[in-house]
């Protein structure tokens, strides 16, 4: 265990912890509202790690959506990820064991991504790094989850506070981070108009985040070859 790459991925992770605690704690809040004990918003939070999809759970939970209609919206909702973690193999591989990768993948967010692949255009990839980025950003997540289901009585309205927004911030943001050619700008131009014309002409796209998913596909593809 390399102890300085440790603290640089623990250091690195502070940002995303930030943007964390605003979407933890809503999440807790609208879980609790929703019907969940402390110990079962927690335990979700620290077994499935999926922002959206959890969101998206809780609110089909709400209106009374089916367990199976939950599970599979969810795998739609996250087909990304398997998009991420394919292009984090060339930084990955001979620099960590399968095993490693394959345990660390577990904490694969959007922002853990946007954040190690930053890193990894002017250094190697290193297990100890990404343990403590991972490792510190998933603490923040679960923690900022059960302060909201604690809290979360005494708050009847979280749009009043501005939570609603929190998470598009932290993508554009994220977004920001990452541009450093006229290119990417291009294709983060292309996905935001595929995700909006999906979600306009499609309204069922919209309900199970299909749209972002096409737009993800459709955006990542032409980053592709612009960029030859």
């Amino acid at each position: 265990m390399n102890k300085q790459e440790l603290h640089q991925g623990i250091r690195e992770a502070f940002p995303i912890a930030l943007g964390y605690l605003p979407l933890g704690f809503a999440f807790g809040v609208l879980a609790r509202d929703a019907g969940l004990s402390i110990i079962q918003c927690v335990s979700m939070s620290a077994l499935c790690l999926t922002g959206a999809g959890q969101f998206i759970a809780i609110g089909m939970s709400k209106s009374g959506g089916s367990l199976i209609a939950i599970i599979l919206t969810n795998i739609l909702v996250n087909l990304r990820y398997a998009l991420f973690a394919a292009s984090t193999v060339p930084h990955l591989k001979g620099r960590l064991s399968p095993t490693a990768a394959a345990a660390l993948s577990y904490g694969l967010t959007d922002e853990v991504y946007a954040v190690s692949m930053n890193r990894y255009r002017n250094h190697q990839a290193t297990a100890s790094y990404l343990a403590g980025l991972v490792f510190t950003a998933h603490l923040a997540w679960i923690g900022s989850t059960f302060a909201g289901a604690l809290l979360g009585q005494f708050i009847s309205n979280t749009d009043r506070l501005g939570m609603n927004f929190a998470l598009p911030a932290m993508y554009i943001s994220l977004l920001i981070m990452l541009v450093r050619r006229k290119t990417d700008i291009y294709a983060a131009l292309v996905a935001a108009l595929i995700a909006l014309l999906v979600g306009h002409f499609i309204p069922a796209a919209m309900a199970t985040n299909f749209n972002i998913v096409a737009a993800t596909l459709i955006g990542a593809t032409l980053g592709v070859f612009l960029n030859e």
